[in-house]
């Protein structure tokens, strides 16, 4: 059976024998769902790339035993994603957490469905995603901002990605890349506008089919995280 993992967010600044208390609701969890004992042992994750093996210890306290910090992925992938309805984009934060995703930036297009407050951002999504870290053991916390205008978008991925990629089904473009960080530009479900497309194709990204037919936003996203990993 895999040891539990929680959050804690001040592992940076702990250091082994060190004992420490779990936010309210991850120690709810922990003591009141899962009734842990003393001697129990879980997992810290702050989202930062630190890991921390601790022991349940009496007064619902955990003592740390050690850290270790592990090295970023030599490929990230920063996911430029038009929103779709709430359900569906939960679905993305969580599949494309546990794949490793780096970096999430919603996009708004022309033929949107959907515009995240960013409130909602730095709140839901970020919890959302954060549980999928626990569950998955990914120590990566992907990285959110507010939504950006499309043309912001592109400009923010010229200037942070070595690569620029967008999905087309009638192109196959090629899959190897020899750069660390790819920028995976998904579209609404009406998908891009001509307009939008001349902008990406201007700016160097190439087109990449994840799928025979057009597929649902949820699922290129994923497709083309995958691919784009391989």
């Amino acid at each position: 059976m895999s040891i539990r993992k929680f959050r804690c967010d001040t592992l940076k600044d702990l250091s082994p024998g060190a004992e420490v208390t779990l936010e309210r609701g991850e120690e709810t969890h922990l003591f009141r769902i899962l009734r842990a004992l003393p001697g129990d042992e879980v997992e810290l994750l702050d989202g930062r790339g630190r890991i921390a093996s601790a022991e349940v210890k009496p007064g619902r306290h955990l003592q740390i035993r050690s850290i270790r910090e592990i090295a970023p992925p030599p490929r990230r992938i920063h996911l430029y994603i038009a929103p779709p309805r709430r359900q569906k984009m939960d679905t993305i934060l969580r599949e494309a957490t546990e794949l490793g995703v780096w970096r999430l930036v919603p996009i708004l297009c022309e033929y949107r469905v959907a515009e995240p407050e960013a409130s909602s951002i730095a709140t839901r999504w970020n919890d959302a995603m954060f549980e999928a870290c626990k569950q998955s053991g990914n120590p990566f916390l992907p990285e959110s901002v507010p939504p950006l205008q499309f043309s912001a978008a592109v400009e923010d991925a010229r200037k942070r990605c070595g690569e620029l990629r967008f999905g087309s089904p009638e192109e196959t473009g090629e899959n190897s890349s020899s750069a660390e960080d790819i920028a995976w530009f998904v579209g609404p479900e009406g998908g891009f506008s001509k307009r939008e497309e001349t902008c990406l194709r201007e700016a160097g990204a190439k087109p990449l089919r994840v799928g025979r037919w057009i597929l649902r936003v949820e699922t290129a996203a994923i497709a083309g995280i995958v691919r784009l990993l391989d």
